[in-house]
């Protein structure tokens, strides 16, 4: 919308050539994410479980949040250069972002509908299997999932521990958890 459009009364814009103004871009990423913790909960014993832990991102915005996690991720383990995702879980994704100390590679399986990410380190052979716990879930629910994919004897895949989560969150069954011990690493 031009100055001129502001200014002029209604019947003299075209409604079919006008743009409307878009909404204000959101703070960068690197803004956004100094403001909150990064809500990550992992095994005591990587390697162990069907999953290494589990990460609730405050957003379906992949590239985003892939720096946050890669960025802010414990200190223990070795820098994350490459992120592989589940794409129902997200918002289309570059393929490449820049974090603060490295370019991280962004890979998806096309068909893939497992909740995970995967995350592979600069020397490590392994890969750290995490499941995605939806942003738009409430606490007592995604602590509850996060709780279960961070322990070393899980034998539950991604799928099912979110599908438990939710059974058990109708069921009225984790209204009496307050999400104290949930161990959640910044």
């Amino acid at each position: 919308m031009s100055i001129a459009e502001v200014g002029a009364s209604p019947d003299q814009v075209d409604p079919l050539t006008t743009q409307l103004p878009r909404p204000t871009a959101s703070p960068p990423p690197q803004v956004a994410l100094r403001r909150r913790p990064l809500r990550l909960r992992l095994s005591p014993e990587t390697g162990r479980g069907a999953l290494d832990g589990a990460w609730w991102p405050y957003s379906r915005d992949l590239a985003t949040e892939a720096v946050g996690l890669v960025d802010h991720f414990p200190a223990s383990f070795d820098r994350i250069f490459r992120v592989v995702y589940s794409t129902p879980d997200w918002e289309p994704a570059p393929r490449r972002v820049k974090a603060a100390k490295v370019f991280v590679n962004l890979g998806s399986f096309p068909r893939d509908d497992t909740h995970l990410v995967l995350l592979k380190s600069v020397s490590s052979p392994r890969v750290l299997r995490l499941l995605v716990v939806p942003p738009e879930w409430g606490e007592q629910t995604a602590m509850h999932a996060m709780r279960i994919a961070a322990t070393h004897t899980n034998a539950k895949s991604a799928a099912a521990i979110l599908s438990e989560s939710v059974d058990l969150l109708l069921a009225g069954l984790l209204a009496h958890w307050d999400g104290g011990g949930a161990d959640v690493q910044t």
